[in-house]
């Protein structure tokens, strides 16, 4: 900047701006109405000061200079008071007559006006009005321009005690006001909360009145300390609802290095705490937790971490926004640049099942801030320890919001917790338990844990079959004795499908194919021509994590396919009735393909499937030599299909008097088809 900056100042903020001027060795003039706001700035040859009060014709001849041609500063910053409105009036006014560019640095508006047991009047006037009409000492904490409106007003003026900063003329209004020794308090800032309390005490106050200052003036603290001691509050608000810049925006529009935090523009002490709130009480909230809460300029979460919050700490003073979506939050913070100490409150803790990993992600893009990640204690902590148990050996899901295999997790493992998300999830997961064959296991269902109102039941499946939530605060630990003594390997017998009249897949075929489709956990696998459900029941066992669909057109053979689901318990298992290609439109593309029939149509149907996904991995089992001779069409048609083409003769052992003979199965042919 060519020219110094002029600051009108004598606030907090005014004194900060002065220090970081002088710590960048950049010029400015500040301007401060008293000689004791003269003796808080630093001395240093970088700061010059002009104390005492301006009109606006002092204010524009300082502006204009000596010869009144007009502008002498780079930037005027008005870090008056807020309730300085005359002498913000004249500033803006002076600078628009010289061209200068006005700056007006805001105080933080923070404070919640809804709380019913504090009052509100719009001046000094009012206010004292309605404390004349009161008992009970008062402690006036708004300094000493407004002290003679209350005593004018307050008849009995032993009540009033003040509190003013120690300088002469501070005090010398005091005593024109008929204030005594004992009723002034000439102390200056910042007070603590335990300050602030303890001087209520001193003063016996049933009234604290003070301005909506912001956290520079204080605030914060007064209403804490009133709030601790009981203390009626009374509060004169702003006159006017400004517009202007935040002390962050004004140090970066002055390029201003701040070294107290090793940051230039200010921007590395802004943050923002992604924070796990536990159980929904304070015991479960940690350390690092609280201090992210109570430190929080704005607290972001939905109504019922809100609520908790409240309990936890004194809000009134904070910023809330109600919202969970990343990308209300998002724009929230963007369009409020002003807070620099956020904290958005997740349930629980923020690495279990928890929206804060999308939220950093989307947050991230607020260069401005810092991102911190503090964890809670999960509910699987809180429910293991209230069952007096550990809870490392045990299986993890969660149901809300998501599908997940929650029976082959209770089939594999000795313990498995899940978060129940739906309304009727008790009864649902006791009736799935029971419908997988599972009514052996034991349950036990935690309600509101961590809350007043906690509930821990236990039982078997059927005790919560016709169990009616109570909200939606339930998880559950299943407990399964006989977990983990089933075959992990492919190769069910094919005495153990319930077969009926229809086709089937058989075992050592099916095998070979299965290991041919080279399936991941998570795989999405289509059974087209599915009989039995054979092969998609193995699949699904092996995808134990992803989605098998048995696609079948005959309604005997479907009805087997859910009967067999049900015996082997693959819940990750949707029957399909329908013909392919046409039935696959609504389905979600798939990784893997097992074909045993398609009605004629084969070309047609792994078309469909290569639109769907390109890289799926197809195995196809063919009988006839028709159909091997249209796959091998297909193949010379197209050249970036890669084959792997096999022809299995299986033969068994069968009983013939006292003897054995081997008798040969038709041949198939397992045909595996890539696009390369």
């Amino acid at each position: 900047m060519d020219k110094p900056v002029l600051v009108f100042g004598g606030t907090s903020e005014g004194r900060k701006l002065a220090e970081l001027f002088d710590s960048n060795n950049m010029k400015c003039i500040v301007c401060v109405a008293t000689e004791y706001g003269e003796q808080l700035l630093p001395e240093s040859e970088n700061i010059t000061v002009i104390c005492g009060r301006m009109d606006f014709n002092g204010i524009y001849r300082l502006m204009a200079g000596d010869a009144g041609n007009g502008r002498q500063f780079s930037y005027v910053i008005d870090a008056t008071h807020p309730y300085a409105s005359l002498i913000s009036d004249n500033v803006k006014q002076a600078c628009i007559k010289t061209g200068t560019v006005y700056l007006r640095l805001l105080r933080d508006n923070i404070y919640n006006s809804q709380d019913n047991n504090i009052k509100f009047f719009p001046d000094a006037s009012q206010a004292a009005e309605y404390l004349d009409k009161t008992t009970g000492r008062i402690l006036l904490t708004t300094g000493s321009k407004d002290l003679p409106v209350f005593c004018n007003s307050i008849k009995d003026k032993s009540r009033i005690t003040v509190r003013v900063l120690p300088s002469a003329s501070a005090i010398e209004v005091c005593n024109n006001s008929g204030l005594d020794g004992k009723q002034i308090i000439a102390m200056q800032g910042p007070f603590s909360k335990e300050t602030n309390a303890a001087l209520i005490k001193q003063s016996d106050a049933r009234f604290i009145v003070m301005k909506e200052s912001g956290s520079a003036g204080g605030f914060p603290e007064k209403v804490s300390a009133a709030k601790e001691t009981g203390t009626d509050i009374i509060i004169i608000k702003r006159p006017v609802e400004e517009t202007g810049h935040t002390f962050d925006e004004i140090i970066k529009i002055l390029g201003l290095c701040d070294a107290s935090i090793n940051s230039c523009n200010n921007n590395l002490y802004k943050e923002i705490t992604l924070a796990g709130m536990g159980m929904g009480n304070k015991g479960t909230l940690t350390i690092d937790g609280l201090a992210a809460l109570e430190e929080a300029e704005l607290v972001i979460g939905t109504g019922r971490l809100l609520e908790t919050a409240g309990r936890i700490t004194n809000m009134s003073y904070k910023e809330i926004y109600n919202a969970y979506n990343a990308n209300l939050i998002y724009s929230y913070i963007k369009e409020h640049p002003q807070y620099n100490k956020i904290a958005v409150l997740l349930s629980g803790d923020t690495g279990f099942y928890s929206g804060a990993k999308n939220l950093e992600e989307v947050l991230s893009g607020l260069q401005e801030y810092n991102i911190k990640i503090i964890p809670g204690i999960s509910s699987v902590v809180y429910f293991a320890s209230r069952l007096k148990t550990g809870w490392q050996d045990i299986k993890l899901l969660s149901l809300h919001g998501r599908t997940q295999n929650v029976i082959d997790a209770i089939k594999s493992n000795r313990r498995t917790f899940v978060l129940l998300g739906a309304k009727d999830s008790v009864a649902w997961l006791a009736g799935l338990c029971i419908q997988y064959g599972l009514g052996d296991v034991k349950l036990y269902i935690g309600h509101n844990l961590g809350y007043s109102d906690e509930e821990i039941i236990s039982g078997n499946p059927a005790d919560f079959a016709g169990y009616i939530n109570k909200g939606i605060l339930y998880c559950a630990i299943i407990e399964n004795s006989s977990a983990g003594r089933s075959i992990v390997t492919h190769g069910i017998p094919d005495s153990q499908f319930i077969r009926g009249n229809v086709p089937m897949t058989k075992e050592e075929i099916r095998e070979i194919s299965v290991s041919k489709l080279h399936l991941l956990k998570d795989a999405v696998v289509y059974d087209i021509g599915s009989g039995t459900g054979s092969v998609a029941v193995e699949c699904a066992r092996m995808a134990y994590n992803g989605k098998v669909y048995a696609i079948e057109k005959n309604s005997e053979a479907v009805k087997l396919i859910e009967q067999n689901k049900l015996l082997h318990g693959t819940f990750n298992l949707e029957v399909v009735n329908g013909t392919a290609p046409g039935i696959l439109e609504g389905l979600e593309p798939p990784t893997h393909v097992f074909i045993g029939g398609s009605s004629g149509k084969l070309r047609q149907v792994m078309a469909s499937i290569f639109a769907k996904n390109k890289n799926a991995r197809i195995v196809i089992n063919a009988v006839t030599l028709e159909t091997v001779a249209e796959v091998q069409r297909i193949i010379k048609e197209n050249k970036d299909i890669k084959a792997d083409i096999s022809c299995i003769t299986v033969s068994k052992a069968e009983a013939l008097g006292n003897y054995h003979i081997m008798k040969d199965l038709n041949p198939v042919w397992i045909i595996v088809i890539e696009l390369g």
